[in-house]
């Protein structure tokens, strides 16, 4: 789609033709960072009854866009009308008292509370002597959480909680404030294949009930499942407000990345040489793993697969030495110490956890420390860091792997959480480790930069690493692995060679376990 035929999808978009009531519009908004045009002349209409896509690759804008009409920051120019009167937004409370709520992939909510405290934070129900009224609050929260089908006790403290129950949680706070217009900002990016679906009746319920979701989401096939318009930005412009489904996906990503994205997972002809890792009954003492063996070659992309509390993420953390576990990890034929990070480093193993926020970012520190974080002993001389290499080095990271900001010196917690985490990626890849580790790696990624991810994983296995991806998207791992091993309720249970891996397949299995299915554990020995 040429941008002159867009600039026409444009025009039949517009509120006469789709006949909805305008519920908020924004119109003329400029916001700058230090050295950053973040948003230049950008105007958007939200109606109500109607889920509104904003798209583009990370660094257009979205999340400035979106944390605006949240007011979560003001803008530098610009206005915000909400049912066509014009409104100044001093905090995220003036939206919320507008009917404005925001989700966020980043969560706001407090670890130390519980359940319920952080559903109705900042309006919990009082009795008559204006004491809190506990007994209700468990009620409404209980009410909330099954509304969403969330399987969670009010009384949990958030800070145990898994990082999709954490989402979910978040979920039910925002619907629970009954919002006119709810924004959703990477909301499904934590959740499981099931818990989207969830959500994403729920948008389908709220929004028949007139109710406007204005949705950021990099996953294509929820953009064409919910919504009806979507807006594009690039580099903080405007580039067209385009209807669904009559605009291809096809045309949508050319809109959002300004070329055309072809062989988008690459292709897979690398010959898988010697064993590089060998497991043997990996487990975690408390039982979220249970005995675990598996061998990756020189050259080959393993994918885990499995739902969350299949014990998929503990699999990863256990090779990263983020947890304490037991069993036999060998790099290369030599022993590798468990439970020390330290000791995975430097047998060659490089990690990257899914949540990156928590596990793998130092948030007030600039992207130049985040970046030479990992490879900070090749910098150093005699306790000495050699700070002209590192910011040569960095520098080099920052352009080979497109990280959109205004300078290596400025905070990490500026940059979008896509551009964070090409940064986390970006680092472990610069070590070459000999063993990949990477745990939803396309987490909150825009889709030009996962196909870029995705030529990375290529290169690091023609390179001669064995790659193992955990992920919840089952195409990713359908389009980028030689093999696929499913975890379910802990263990190992199936693998499936790439002729032979289906998403019904892995999906049966994740859910209900191999059950009749023949159950075919560490498969790779026959291969050796």
């Amino acid at each position: 789609m040429s941008e002159t035929v867009a600039r026409e999808s444009q025009a039949e978009a517009r509120p006469s033709d789709r006949g909805s009531p305008s519920l908020v519009r924004v119109e003329g908004i400029f916001k700058n960072f230090p050295g950053v045009r973040a948003l230049n002349d950008v105007s958007l209409t939200i109606r109500s009854g109607e889920v509104h896509a904003l798209t583009g690759e990370n660094g257009s804008g979205k999340s400035t866009l979106s944390r605006i009409i949240a007011g979560m920051m003001k803008p530098d120019e610009g206005r915000i009308f909400v049912d066509g009167k014009e409104c100044t937004f001093d905090s995220p409370s003036a939206a919320l008292g507008m009917g404005i709520v925001m989700i966020s992939q980043e969560l706001t909510l407090a670890p130390t509370l519980t359940v319920a405290e952080n559903i109705f934070l900042g309006r919990l129900p009082r009795t008559r002597l204006g004491i809190v009224d506990w007994s209700r609050l468990e009620a409404d929260a209980a009410s909330a959480l099954e509304r969403l089908d969330i399987h969670v006790s009010p009384h949990a403290r958030v800070g145990d909680l898994s990082v999709e129950l954490r989402q979910e949680v978040e979920i039910a706070r925002a619907l629970s404030a009954n919002a006119r217009l709810l924004i959703l900002d990477e909301a499904t990016s934590s959740l499981s294949e099931a818990a989207t679906a969830r959500l994403l009746e729920r948008v389908r319920q709220e929004r028949d009930a007139g109710m406007a979701i204005l949705m950021i989401t990099h996953r294509m096939p929820e953009i064409y499942e919910v919504a009806s318009v979507a807006t594009v930005l690039r580099d903080g412009n405007l580039v067209a407000t385009v209807p669904l489904p009559s605009t291809t996906e096809s045309q949508l990503v050319r809109l959002m990345v300004g070329r055309e994205i072809s062989d988008f997972y690459g292709k897979r002809s690398i010959q898988a040489g010697n064993q590089v890792i060998r497991i043997r009954d990996l487990h975690t003492p408390a039982g979220a793993l249970r005995p675990t063996s598996l061998d990756v070659r020189r050259g080959e992309i393993v994918g885990i697969a499995g739902l969350v509390g299949s014990g998929k993420s503990e699999f990863g953390l256990a090779l990263g030495g983020a947890i304490e576990c037991v069993g036999e990890v060998e790099v290369e034929g030599r022993p590798v110490r468990l439970g020390d990070p330290r000791s995975s480093i430097e047998a060659g193993i490089g990690l990257v956890p899914d949540d990156r926020k928590s596990s793998a970012l130092l948030l007030v520190r600039s992207v130049m420390e985040n970046f030479s974080l990992a490879w900070i002993d090749r910098l150093s001389r005699a306790g000495v860091l050699d700070t002209r290499r590192e910011r040569l080095d960095v520098q080099g990271a920052i352009k080979r792997y497109r990280v959109a900001t205004a300078s290596a010196g400025v905070s990490i917690a500026t940059l979008s959480g896509g551009n964070q985490q090409k940064v986390v990626l970006g680092r472990t890849f610069m070590r070459q480790p000999s063993v990949l580790v990477l745990s939803e790696p396309t987490r909150g990624i825009d889709i030009g930069a996962k196909s870029e991810i995705y030529r990375m994983l290529q290169d690091a296995a023609e390179g001669g690493a064995a790659v193992i991806v955990i992920s919840s998207e089952l195409p990713e791992l359908l389009g980028v692995c030689d093999r696929i091993a499913v975890f379910f309720e802990g263990r190992l249970e199936a693998e499936f060679g790439r002729d032979e891996a289906t998403e019904e397949a892995i999906a049966h299995v994740a859910v209900a376990g191999a059950r009749n299915k023949q159950r075919v554990v560490n498969r790779s020995e026959d291969r050796q």
